[in-house]
């Protein structure tokens, strides 16, 4: 049977027809789907055609498509997985491509393909072997490795550190930059935006023993990229990049820029900051 087939026979499946069980498993057991494959569940768990749910370990077959996903613990997917709202936490690895209105993962969580949804919330290790694309909001804590694009709608929003091999496309960006073990962060292909906005990770509520947390113990993160365009507002703290253009531009501390600033509206650069030439007044309608 062919891969088409397949997708067919399942969805004729999920409309009332027999060969997609509904099954309660306790402790550990094995839900055949006719046409696709075996559900493996170890610890407890609940398979419908409307929802898929495991606590403890389990493995999934590729094709899967149902409403809803809930994993907690150690779950593999052995190919592509669809779902409406889908949720993992633990650690969670799927060898294929997530499609789903809503995506959220807790702990560790890595897609060898790509991702396409309407909103992603990740806290922990998140990692894609593909581009993602959102139709509406990406908000991320912890560390982000994309292996293409990312690209949203509404927002993205990273704090922690990043990894992307692509460009990151969206309307608003926003990045609170790690502070620790790991100390680069880098988006290769560049960012566009309506608005930018990268900080450092504030350290000055920390304190050890009632006395602040002196900022040389925990080394700084630097964001690198190539060129940052913004239709309207930049503000950007330790950021190394080629080219900045937007409409009104902050370049702060710890920033090194090594071809053109170029701005419409309004600019202001921190002395620390380190630029190969002074900023370029230029026109609204100049691309």
């Amino acid at each position: 049977m062919s891969g088409e087939e397949k997708r067919k026979e399942y969805e004729r499946r999920l409309h009332g027809v027999s060969g997609f069980p509904t099954t309660h498993v306790s402790g550990s057991g094995r839900v055949h789907v006719e046409g696709i494959g075996e559900i493996r569940v170890s610890g407890s768990g609940y398979v419908s055609p409307e929802e898929i749910k495991i606590s403890g370990s389990g493995k999934l077959p590729g094709g899967l498509k149902v409403k809803s996903v809930r994993c907690s613990g150690s779950v593999s997917v052995e190919g592509n997985i669809e779902a409406e709202d889908m949720g993992f936490s633990g650690s969670a690895s799927v060898d294929g491509n997530v499609t789903a209105k809503r995506l959220s993962c807790a702990g560790s969580f890595s897609v060898h393909g790509e991702i396409k949804a309407d909103l992603l919330e990740t806290a922990g290790s998140f990692r894609a072997g593909n581009r993602v694309e959102l139709e509406d909001t990406m908000r991320a804590a912890g560390s982000v490795r994309v292996a293409g694009d990312i690209k949203a709608k509404n927002l993205v929003s990273i704090r922690g550190f990043i990894d992307v091999d692509g460009k990151i496309v969206t309307d608003r960006f926003e990045a609170r930059l790690g502070r620790g073990g790991r100390s680069e962060s880098q988006v290769l292909g560049g960012i566009q935006a309506a608005n930018v906005i990268v900080k450092k990770k504030d350290t000055s509520g920390i304190t050890i023993l009632n006395l602040p947390l002196l900022r040389r113990l925990l080394p700084e993160s630097r964001l690198y990229t190539a060129d940052i365009v913004a239709e309207e507002k930049i503000h950007l703290e330790n950021v190394s990049c080629n080219n900045v253009r937007g409409r009104d531009v902050t370049i702060s501390e710890g920033c090194v820029v090594k071809g053109k600033v170029s701005y419409s509206g309004t600019v202001s650069v921190h002395s620390a900051a380190r630029l190969a030439t002074p900023p370029e007044r230029t026109s609204e309608t100049e691309g």
